[in-house]
């Protein structure tokens, strides 16, 4: 399984047999196969099913899909960053990521967000990234607009309710 490695974290390419177990909330199996610690609540945030679905019926979507973050020194997979979709016609991605509540306010996140853009970009198929975000989730906000996204728009949706619209060319700004 394809690893990008940063400073503290491995993101871990969820194949298709590790989007299975998730799916199956299969904490023992996910451990055993990755070598590292999983909590009981880690498969509760990825989209396991949907990105299961889509890699069984397309497998060269797999690489923008999920990742799981490992936290290395702490051998603990600690949260989930990935694409929804690989780059469309006009080479934009929409990013999603989440990480477990006890190990939120460390910068995991902004280092999972930067690896993995790092490694859009050097594909050749990304030069954007975009962001959705939940208009009280201040934490992301902040988090996205501290790696140089712009702020572009806020809409309702039906199914997501209040939304705001950030987006950042690719490479992430140093």
């Amino acid at each position: 399984m394809p690893i990008l490695r940063s400073v503290r974290l491995d993101l871990v390419e969820l194949t298709e047999d590790l989007l299975r177990l998730a799916a199956e909330r299969d904490v023992a199996a996910l451990a055993a196969e990755l070598g590292v610690r999983v909590g009981p609540e880690w498969p509760e945030i990825i989209p396991a099913r949907e990105n299961l679905k889509a890699v069984r019926e397309e497998p060269a979507v797999q690489p923008w899909l999920s990742r799981g973050i490992v936290l290395r020194d702490e051998g603990t997979l600690v949260g989930e960053v990935g694409f929804h979709n690989p780059p469309d016609e006009l080479a934009v991605v929409e990013l999603g990521y989440e990480v477990l509540p006890a190990f939120r306010r460390r910068g995991i996140a902004a280092e999972a967000v930067r690896a993995l853009t790092d490694w859009a970009f050097a594909t050749g198929e990304a030069s954007t990234v975009y962001a959705t975000i939940a208009h009280g989730n201040t934490a992301s906000i902040r988090l996205v607009r501290s790696l140089g996204f712009r702020f572009q728009e806020d809409y309702h949706d039906a199914v997501d309710g209040h939304l705001v619209f950030y987006e950042c060319p690719l490479p992430l700004p140093r």
